[in-house]
């Protein structure tokens, strides 16, 4: 199954794609006389896969489908209750900071989601960052809630996979990898979508590829399997020792970035899942922002 946010005048939608085209969740409810949904998130964290399955077997269903081509998309989760990233998964991603890759376990960090946006939607590049990076990477979307999670078990929590488009004030980092949370946290600075797609539709987790394009230009590409640790293994590590609620999200890594500026198209492609596109622009800077100071680039320091 594949399931998307449709954005209307009356508020999000939920989209699943089918062989006739797109059905709304709207349409399902009316046909059917259910109160599925209605937003995605509440289609995982109520379980509602295999009702609206079902639902979709039904030819009165399928005859209100729409052309895919027609809807406007939106962040597949506008507000997922963790949005966890994991650092440096793939030594290609080390390279690009001037770092070793961290052995054991790869690095990680939480983004608020107020940096949440989706396909089509704007990045905006903020006063406080002179050198800003996007990252392609495979999103996984926990659909039970969880903890201590088993890696072999993995599979039995998750509701599907998705596609995101992770920013950094790469600038900020160089000055002092603690200051990561911040340099992930600016508004636009996680896209999510255009679908999450459940696990069935991905034939081999390893062989997907997740590549990071700007302007057209493949800038980095690789596998899931070329990670440091797969996808399973860090659902388990997220969720020892704390409880990760359905509908949360985990970036698992970038093969690598790319620097963006002001006009450039950005893209992330995960086979199989989806492609993510979205424009960069300059934001509007305040009036006191023009007085301070922002982080030049310099050497990574990772020593404590």
């Amino acid at each position: 199954m594949r399931l998307c946010t449709v954005r209307s005048a009356d508020g999000d939608d939920v989209g699943i794609a089918t062989r006739q085209g797109l059905v709304l969740l709207s349409r399902v409810n009316e046909v059917c006389g259910t109160a599925y949904g209605p937003t995605l998130l509440d289609v995982v964290v109520k379980g509602q896969r295999t009702a609206l399955e079902e639902a979709l077997a039904d030819p009165k269903v399928l005859a209100t489908s729409v052309h895919t081509e027609e809807a406007v998309l939106g962040p597949v989760l506008r507000v997922p209750p963790k949005l966890w990233g994991v650092g440096l998964n793939y030594a290609g991603h080390a390279g690009d900071l001037d770092v070793r890759q961290p052995t054991g376990a790869p690095g990680s960090y939480l983004r608020p989601s107020s940096t949440v946006i989706g396909h089509g939607d704007d990045i905006l590049l903020p006063a406080q960052s002179q050198r800003v990076t996007a990252e392609a990477e495979l999103g996984v979307v926990i659909g039970t809630t969880c903890k201590n999670v088993d890696p072999v078990d993995a599979p039995s929590v998750i509701f599907g996979f998705t596609t995101v488009l992770d920013m950094t004030a790469e600038d900020a980092i160089r000055v002092n990898p603690r200051y990561i949370p911040w340099a992930k946290a600016f508004d636009t600075f996680c896209s999510l979508g255009p679908w999450i797609v459940t696990p069935d539709e991905v034939a081999d987790l390893s062989s997907v590829r997740i590549s990071t394009v700007v302007n057209d230009e493949v800038i980095a590409t690789n596998e899931v399997s070329a990670m440091m640790r797969d996808p399973y293994w860090i659902v388990g590590y997220f969720s020892g020792g704390m409880s990760l609620e359905a509908g949360s999200v985990i970036a698992t890594g970038t093969p690598g970035a790319g620097v963006i500026r002001d006009g450039d198209r950005v893209e992330a492609r995960v086979t199989g899942v989806g492609d993510l596109c979205n424009r960069v622009r300059l934001a509007a800077a305040a009036p006191w922002e023009t007085a301070v100071d922002r982080p030049q680039d310099g050497p990574v320091r990772m020593n404590s």
